[in-house]
């Protein structure tokens, strides 16, 4: 494969080559031509489900290849299935199916992300999580878990105020076998917060979200996370659970700890409606909204991933290239991925488009090879 395109960071002109699976040649040009830019692809670390397709429910072959596939048409090479609180024998149920779909067509999925049971169940904090599923950090059922889904669950989303004495040594524990540990749903600050980090925590899930509405001005969980150095915090950029100005602060506090994410239901890439998150209903309206559909309360959302990176892009009111890296480069690296750049010899896995008159995506590779759209030689 080879062909032209712009690099979007450096914006020069590349004429690159592609063998099997990585980039064989990267060769500056000296000319003005039009090109599409080139950027790595896309890196989702919380996609609950996506194209009507719900991760949280028993789902086919079939099913799971139309979820991959509608991800990959939106420039998403890797992605991890979440899934959120939910008792403890349909977990397991959910990971074996999923662990197998995956095992025999891997596509894009290079995991899971287990957003619950270990989080706060108070008010306000559980979101639509069922708070009577919630449970404190349990190593020995987290290791049941791992040899249902061996080396698939990367990341885990926690509450580590509920009973310290077995969260922090879980923290460490799971850290060191290479699973990142975010906290999320959690009202941790300070000490408690600290102590987490210090034992190897080093993310934030969806910052701003998961917390009720009344918290205290200065000592609350936003403030402790975003003073906190260590940790890369995940943002929504729907405008929707982080309305503009507030997306703008985070984004600007965080720098190169932002980490975008859509959050992303069965209801994303699909027409409004109603769907499912687990045993959740949620409705779909014509916009991006994704709501539980007794209470109306958000329920992840209906982002799709090229458009996510030019939502993020005008809500910080900063260009997309630097929102570009905050959903691609960064996650990846965070995540271990550490060849996902444009360099030689690295992975081929990047997305072709151009941004105007208005943002168009015009292909998808993966691994050296074309899985949506087209590459014009």
């Amino acid at each position: 494969m080879k062909f032209i395109a712009r690099h979007y960071q450096t914006q020069q002109l590349l004429k690159i080559e592609i063998e099997q699976d990585i980039y064989s040649q990267i060769q500056v040009l000296n000319s003005s031509e039009t090109a599409p830019w080139i950027a790595p692809s896309l890196v989702d670390i919380q996609i609950n489900g996506f194209g009507r397709v719900d991760f949280n429910q028993t789902i086919s072959a079939q099913e799971w290849q139309q979820a991959c596939q509608s991800l990959y048409s939106q420039g998403c090479t890797h992605f991890l299935a979440t899934f959120i609180t939910t008792h403890i024998d349909n977990l397991e149920k959910l990971l074996k199916n999923v662990e197998k779909l995956r095992q025999e067509n891997p596509l894009n999925c290079v995991g899971f992300h287990l957003e619950g049971p270990f989080l706060n169940p108070e008010p306000g904090y559980h979101g639509v999580h069922d708070p009577q599923e919630m449970i404190p950090c349990d190593l020995e059922l987290f290791k049941k878990w791992q040899s249902l889904a061996p080396h698939a669950i990367r990341l885990i989303t926690l509450a580590p105020e509920i009973e310290p004495k077995k969260s922090l040594p879980f923290i460490r524990s799971v850290t060191q076998q290479n699973i990142r540990v975010a906290i999320g749903h959690s009202s941790a600050t300070g000490t408690l917060l600290q102590q987490a980090v210090e034992a190897g925590a080093t993310g934030w899930t969806h910052l701003g979200n998961g917390l009720p509405q009344e918290i205290h001005k200065f000592e609350n969980p936003i403030f402790h996370a975003l003073a906190q150095p260590e940790l890369f915090c995940s943002l929504i950029p729907d405008g929707v659970h982080l309305p503009a100005h507030a997306f703008s602060v985070f984004a600007k506090a965080l720098k190169n700890r932002l980490l975008l994410t859509t959050d992303a239901t069965a209801a994303a890439g699909a027409a409004a409606g109603h769907y499912t998150l687990g045993k959740i209903s949620i409705t779909r309206d014509k916009g991006v909204h994704s709501r539980e559909t007794e209470t109306q309360k958000l329920a992840g959302s209906t982002l799709t991933p090229f458009e996510t990176v030019f939502r993020a892009a005008k809500l910080s009111d900063k260009p997309w290239q630097e929102m570009w890296d905050a959903y691609s480069t960064r996650p990846a690296q965070w995540l271990g991925f550490h060849s996902h750049t444009i360099e030689k010899n690295n992975e081929a896995s990047f997305c072709l488009f151009t941004d105007q008159p208005r943002p168009h995506l015009l292909a998808t590779v993966h691994q050296g090879k074309c899985v949506g759209g087209k590459i014009k030689n």
